[in-house]
């Protein structure tokens, strides 16, 4: 297992060196998955929403394929609730933004967020509304999006610093809430540069 985190967590930084990540998104959901596929289920539909958004299209089939649109990484995050539940909400790392550096968007409608507060009102009330599993909130401390701009030294290893974290807690609480030692990349839901380039 450390073989593939180290391959998975080496894989994702070669993307962003290449691809800068510009913010970091939180996203808290309703109904507080408990399983990382129901998770996944609900940044998919949201992915899809944001790149319909990000790109002007109007059918997910018709979204471009990465690099030619904005990039997402995403985690599936678990924590142990104050009743002893595991659930998960989803971390995304967004890139591939902006005309410069080493974007590649030729279309002239492409939406381009300057701030982290133009992409919280798309994430919240824009695409928000069409994102039933969403969590609605914006009550501080309990917003269902949350969108900074992306800070190296703090968003780099943010991810991979839960491999640890869940591993220590493996000890301190009861088996049956034991973490593998996983990475919590959500591979579906990731553009990810060809590990060969």
């Amino acid at each position: 297992m450390d073989n593939l985190n180290r391959a998975l967590t080496e894989w994702i930084l070669k993307t962003w060196d290449k691809y800068p990540p510009e913010f970091f998104v939180t996203i808290l959901w309703n109904d507080m998955p408990t399983d990382p596929i129901t998770a996944q289920s609900h940044t998919r539909h949201t992915r899809n929403l944001l790149l319909r958004e990000a790109t002007g299209v109007k059918r997910c089939g018709d979204i471009p394929t990465f690099p030619h649109r904005l990039g997402i990484t995403a985690f599936q995050e678990r924590i142990l609730n104050e009743k002893g539940k595991v659930t998960y909400h989803t971390h995304m790392h967004l890139y591939n933004n902006s005309r410069t550096g080493s974007a590649i968007i030729t279309d002239p409608k492409q939406v381009i967020w300057n701030s982290a507060s133009e992409l919280q009102f798309v994430l919240q009330y824009k695409i928000g509304p069409k994102i039933k599993k969403l969590l609605k909130s914006t009550t501080p401390g309990n917003e269902g999006v949350v969108v900074k701009r992306w800070n190296k030294t703090h968003h780099q290893t943010y991810n991979f610093k839960e491999i640890k974290r869940q591993e220590r807690k493996r000890f301190a609480v009861a088996a049956r809430y034991a973490q593998d030692k996983d990475l919590f990349l959500d591979v579906l839901n990731s553009d990810l540069i060809s590990p060969r380039h």
